[in-house]
């Protein structure tokens, strides 16, 4: 992960689109506009969203868990981890709901 500007300023605007006359939501970082989304996008960013922060909320649980319950070093909880991301959501990797 890149180095990451000390005072990240993220904005989310509501936008009238000029072209279709509907309303869009607008995601501005640091000043700079970054993108604009439909309804229907922004409904499935949000969706998306939601789920990666209730798997960030379980990651730390089963961490911890590995950590302070089961006495697993950093390294190899870390590891399990993986294994318990895999089977949560069939991939180690990022996972694009569709």
């Amino acid at each position: 992960m890149p180095d990451k500007p000390k005072n990240q300023n993220l904005e989310l605007n509501v936008i009238l689109s000029s072209k279709t006359k509907q309303g869009m939501v607008q995601l501005i970082l640091n000043g700079e506009t970054i993108s604009q989304w439909d309804i229907r996008k922004a409904k499935e960013i949000h969706g998306m969203l939601g789920e990666a922060i209730e798997a960030a909320v379980s990651d730390t649980f089963i961490f911890n868990f590995m950590v302070t319950k089961v006495g697993l070093s950093e390294d190899k909880a870390a590891a399990m981890l993986m294994d318990f991301r895999e089977f949560r959501q069939g991939s180690r990797e990022t996972v694009f709901i569709q």
